[in-house]
């Protein structure tokens, strides 16, 4: 072995340590480790081909935040016997994410866990962390959605950073699997209206950076080939 090849081998094994060492000083794996290293869609680029995967700190600065109010892995945590956890999590670029989690989501007892941030929605009097049990009038609206749409079948986006920022992330866990689907800075879509129809089982009324974005300043526009931007999610979603 050559004094090159084994001073770029030695570059390796350092770069590993201190991704390891990065990853692992934040508590380690999060989400699916499998996403770091996949080819996903990038909706919001003007080639519709275009390909990649997610960026491999999503265990850092996307799974942190949920770390900070005690959110367990959907991964690694998965929900005890046959039942679904459904969670969102809106996470805007430099505050903490409002996140709404719903366990036992087809079940008989349903419940509601949500954390939010001042920053993104209006404080009234009421907790900023919220536990009750749903019902079913509550949730129906919700499970039609998910039926009509299918947007638990949309495919991770590699797509994650821009002038907004702002993330949507919708996660699953269940009999069906693991679900993973992000969307970067959208104000319209499956993504965005199921984020939306969980926040809105809250009560808490919607901030000038929470995650009702249907505003003009938010809306979508056109990319340089003259078609929206970003680009609108398929419906029904493709199976994955």
């Amino acid at each position: 072995m050559n004094r090159g090849v084994a001073i770029f081998l030695v570059f390796l094994v350092l770069a590993a340590a201190l991704l390891a060492g990065g990853i692992s000083s934040r508590g380690g794996r999060y989400f699916d480790p499998h996403l770091s290293r996949g080819s996903y869609p990038c909706t919001l680029h003007p080639d519709p081909g275009k390909r990649g995967p997610l960026d491999w700190d999503i265990d850092g600065w996307i799974a942190e935040p949920l770390r900070k109010v005690g959110e367990p892995s959907l991964y690694f945590e998965k929900p005890a016997g046959n039942t679904t956890t459904l969670r969102f999590t809106f996470l805007p670029s430099f505050t903490d994410p409002v996140i709404v989690r719903i366990d036992d989501l087809y079940g008989d007892h349903p419940r509601l866990t949500a954390t939010r941030e001042k920053d993104q929605v209006v404080v009234r009097e009421g907790p900023d962390h919220l536990v009750r049990d749903l019902s079913k009038a509550e949730l129906e609206p919700l499970l039609a959605f998910l039926e009509s749409t299918r947007v638990l079948n949309l495919p991770p986006d590699s797509c994650l950073s821009g002038i907004d920022g702002v993330i949507f992330l919708i996660e699953a866990n269940g009999p069906d699997g693991y679900r993973f689907i992000n969307r970067w800075g959208v104000s319209q879509g499956p993504v965005y209206d199921l984020g939306n129809l969980m926040f809105q089982l809250t009560g808490w009324p919607n901030g000038e950076q929470g995650p009702d974005r249907n505003r003009e300043g938010y809306r979508s526009g056109t990319g340089p080939d003259g078609k929206p931007w970003p680009r609108p999610d398929l419906t029904p979603a493709p199976e994955i």
